[in-house]
């Protein structure tokens, strides 16, 4: 499945630049501007859907930029912003990163269409935004949590980390890239042994990972997790100084 949404993508960006023209989805993020703040953007892609989402660019955009997209728990509507607004950005602003929280679309972030728009995203910052392509990690929470373990285990070429929180990914292979999974002890959705259990497996298999659990919160407690996941940023300027 993952190398059917690939080659759809593939597919589209090589008929557009044989026509030697810009893709749709292309066309609409080259208009978005760097600017200092928060502020939701809608794309139209190459199907003429809309793709909101909420983008923040740190004080200080550089000749070099780091790039981090954030996705939100289960849910549509505003969901994504109260997710970027409550969790992703206090807990990681202090990266001077651009972080990105797309809408999810009341979807699970490993249907074609949220694929294809987190993949478009990263290829368009990476042009636009002079985004290190070596400096680029997914961050997110429960449905997005789920979703960071897809992308880390699915698409680890576009991505540098991955931090799933109150997840479960059955998972027993290694992944390639560096993982920081952060879980509440108390979590009433996924059970922390679940968790830890694939978390276990997938660090034997020679995962580079680093677990952190939570004694008091639970899984509904999202945006009480800003001091967890500012640690897993500090894990994550480590991992990205040495590129």
């Amino acid at each position: 499945m993952k190398y059917l949404i690939f080659l759809c993508f593939l597919t589209v960006t090589l008929n557009v630049l044989a026509q030697g023209k810009m893709s749709i989805t292309e066309a609409s993020f080259s208009k978005i501007k760097i600017k200092e703040g928060t502020r939701t953007v809608t794309l139209t892609n190459d199907y003429d859907k809309k793709w909101k989402m909420r983008i923040n660019f740190p004080e200080n955009a550089s000749k070099e930029n780091t790039l981090i997209i954030a996705l939100h728990w289960a849910g549509g509507g505003d969901i994504y912003k109260e997710f970027n607004d409550c969790l992703a950005l206090p807990a990681l602003e202090f990266l001077n990163t651009i972080i990105v929280s797309p809408e999810g679309e009341n979807q699970l972030w490993s249907t074609g269409n949220n694929v294809e728009k987190v993949l478009s995203i990263v290829e368009n910052a990476k042009k636009y935004w002079n985004v290190n392509p070596d400096k680029i990690a997914v961050v997110g929470y429960s449905n997005g949590g789920n979703g960071s373990w897809y992308f880390a285990d699915k698409y680890s070429q576009f991505f540098s980390a991955a931090i799933p929180m109150a997840s479960s990914y059955p998972i027993k292979k290694k992944i390639d890239i560096p993982l920081y999974v952060i879980h509440g002890e108390k979590d009433d959705l996924f059970e922390v042994s679940r968790t830890t259990k694939w978390v276990k497996a997938t660090e034997e298999a020679g995962t580079n990972l680093t677990y952190s659990v939570n004694k008091e919160l639970s899984h509904f407690e999202a945006c009480a997790y800003v001091d967890d996941l500012k640690l897993a940023g500090a894990w994550l300027q480590k991992i990205w100084n040495k590129k």
